[in-house]
């Protein structure tokens, strides 16, 4: 049996990472069609032998690639699509009514925030066979917007433990002395992950831990100006990383300030390490982080009270994903989704 997966892009970002992780893993026979043209994902992808076309679509072309996407299809002849972010999950909705191919969206963002997404959301919602968010979060604002429970299946994010093998400590690369204190946050910078609060609350800690240090991993629209902003020889932006894992294991304490997410993969990662969490306390990021795994915050200031205490949940935080956030979990629930959906319309 064949899937079509489609998403809105392949650049950075935690849906384009979840299928690098994922599709290799996925025993099915599969094909990738990516919206755009950001695909710096989409290249790691191929390399692991899956099959990325790469469209590049705009208001402009729309209809044209459309036509594309369906002439694909129909040469490919997947049984199922999946389709990732909202743009392609949107739009993989009437192409599988048109071409008679059951859909699953998987729902990694809570669109309330947005009355045009989260009302096109509800209105095309009969055209989806399944929904697969990726935590109960994003369960509750589905249901929310009138999606029944019989079509939500919870399929987490997970992580692939041999990937973070064998970590560095790096601080010498850095000149950073081994009994300082350092901070870290992986995340795009994007308005949502509100970065300021973290740096601005780092440098009120910074004023009486002068030893203290925070890495910041990570590209986005507003990282140049950060960097023009916020310059210190104790605030390290290190850009996009293909070495995460040794950053983490080379900090104490891990910070995530998002406004809003899905599943954060480098919160788990941060958790596996088993660093002191710190994260906004939005129910996406208490999912994960409850009251024995880390800490959560609301404001700037409640962020700085707590940037002090000491790693006191890491062995929790690690044992927590060990017990439901490893690929078998994944692939289990992912496996049972598509035989639902197989017996059910092939």
């Amino acid at each position: 049996m064949k899937i079509g997966y489609i998403i809105t892009g392949l650049g950075t970002g935690g849906a384009e990472n979840h299928l690098l992780k994922a599709l290799p893993e996925v025993k099915y026979d599969k094909f990738i069609i990516s919206l755009t043209k950001n695909n710096s994902i989409g290249r790691k992808i191929e390399k692991k032998g899956i099959k990325v076309y790469y469209l590049n679509t705009n208001y402009i072309n729309f209809p044209i690639q459309i036509l594309k996407i369906i002439k694909i299809l129909k040469n490919e002849k997947p049984k199922i699509l999946d389709s990732y972010l909202i743009h392609a999950n949107l739009i993989c909705r009437f192409i599988g009514k048109y071409l008679n191919i059951p859909v699953i969206n998987s729902v990694r963002n809570d669109y309330s925030y947005s009355r045009i997404y989260s009302t096109l959301d509800r209105l095309t919602s009969f055209l989806v066979s399944m929904y697969t968010p990726n935590s109960f979060a994003i369960k509750d604002y589905l249901k929310k917007i009138n999606i029944p429970s019989s079509k939500i299946e919870v399929v987490n994010n997970f992580i692939l433990s041999d990937e973070l093998k064998n970590p560095k400590n790096i601080r010498d690369k850095y000149n950073i002395n081994q009994n300082s204190k350092v901070f870290i946050c992986v995340s795009r910078f994007v308005e949502q992950k509100n970065h300021k609060i973290i740096i601005e609350a780092f440098q009120e800690y910074n004023k009486n831990e002068k030893n203290s240090y925070i890495f910041l991993l990570g590209d986005g629209k507003l990282l140049n100006e950060y960097k023009k902003k916020y310059k210190s020889k104790n605030i390290i932006f290190t850009g996009k990383s293909d070495n995460v894992k040794d950053f983490l294991y080379s900090s104490d304490t891990f910070i995530l300030a998002s406004s809003r997410e899905g599943m954060s993969n480098a919160l788990l990662e941060a958790m596996y390490m088993g660093l002191n969490c710190i994260v906004s306390k939005i129910p996406q990021n208490t999912e994960l982080i409850s009251k024995n795994c880390g800490y959560t915050f609301k404001t700037k200031a409640e962020l700085i009270k707590l940037m002090p205490k000491e790693n006191k949940f890491g062995k929790n935080a690690k044992d927590k994903i060990l017990k439901d956030y490893l690929l078998d979990n994944y692939l289990s629930k992912y496996n049972k989704i598509i035989n639902k959906i197989k017996n059910k319309y092939n």
